[in-house]
């Protein structure tokens, strides 16, 4: 293979990190699996022109360090973990080395942002879901930041706040669009106060949960590349159940996918402003998430995904 320098730089290379097995995967496919990806999250990157590498967790800060270095930004996926203690008493069966990767991912971020003089050094940050949460959890260095609301596994409108024009990225928005959200947690605009996240964390749009609880649906830092939303924009075009009832069907038209779409080219033209590149193509080849093959999923009765990428815990990329 020979590594073409212009082609290096001409496609962002995006890093997802991999979430704690579902135990509904674990019961399906056995109890070797560490960790799990959800092929959506790739499909939604990739159709916005980015490559993707896997990051996996429960591994040391150098590790992640040094792959921060080669990747141009990174995408925290949803998923049901741990927090705090009072997570454990309710799920005992839940695992959380995502948690930790992602404090790890976050810090390292912070830093490059921080020291950062040139756009072109900014590291940017999507959390989706509990990945959003885990940034502003980060942020707040504290876990109460987070609320408990009512469980919702439905597609909800997408309401924008008066102010989200001023937006770096989010100016302009589809209008009358639904999005997928599958949460039992969220994060108030007094959530943002409290903590002193007001300054630093611009709301662009809210939604309420069944019992009234009005939650920050999506998000942006005011001066960072570091954006998260509550929903799930990758459910859109990539997660048209047809084996159990799809609760997002909604969101699943053209004005969802539109958001989707958007919300996803926006993330990838930020991650391009970064000047981070592998040191060769092959390099590159050996970190990509085409040398594994995901699982067709969707096939059975009860999964909440068509694909899944899944993964032991010793997983490496493969060698040259």
């Amino acid at each position: 293979m020979i590594a073409n320098s212009e082609s290096l730089k001409a496609t962002p290379c995006i890093g997802i990190m991999c979430i704690d097995t579902a135990q509904w995967l674990e019961a399906q496919y056995g109890k070797q699996w560490h960790s799990y990806l959800a092929a959506s999250y790739v499909k939604q990157l990739e159709a916005a022109g980015a490559h993707v590498v896997p990051i996996w967790i429960g591994r040391d800060r150098p590790y992640y360090d040094s792959l921060m270095d080669q990747l141009n930004g990174i995408l925290l996926p949803g998923g049901a973990v741990f927090i705090d203690q009072a997570d454990v008493q309710s799920r005992p069966d839940l695992t959380n080395d995502c948690v930790r990767t992602a404090e790890f991912i976050y810090q390292l971020a912070m830093e490059r942002n921080m020291r950062a003089s040139d756009p072109e050094e900014y590291f940017p940050l999507w959390g989706t879901c509990l990945g959003m949460q885990l940034l502003l959890i980060y942020a707040a260095q504290n876990t109460k930041v987070r609320t408990k609301c009512e469980r919702m596994k439905k597609a909800l409108p997408l309401c924008l706040t008066e102010d989200y024009g001023q937006s770096k990225l989010f100016m302009d928005m589809p209008e009358k669009c639904f999005a997928s959200h599958q949460h039992g947690y969220c994060i108030t605009k007094e959530s943002l106060q409290e903590f002193g996240l007001a300054t630093d964390w611009q709301t662009l749009a809210l939604q309420k949960d069944p019992a009234g609880c009005e939650f920050i649906s999506l998000i942006e830092h005011r001066r960072y590349p570091i954006f998260g939303c509550q929903f799930h924009p990758e459910r859109a075009a990539f997660e048209q159940l047809y084996a159990c009832e799809d609760t997002s069907s909604e969101a699943h038209n053209r004005q969802g996918i539109e958001l989707a779409e958007r919300l996803a080219s926006r993330f990838v033209d930020a991650c391009r402003r970064n000047g981070n590149r592998f040191a060769s193509a092959e390099l590159k080849s050996r970190h990509l998430i085409w040398n594994f093959q995901p699982e067709f999923c969707g096939k059975h009765k009860g999964s909440n995904w068509l694909q899944c990428y899944l993964f032991e815990r010793d997983v490496d990329y493969p060698k040259e």
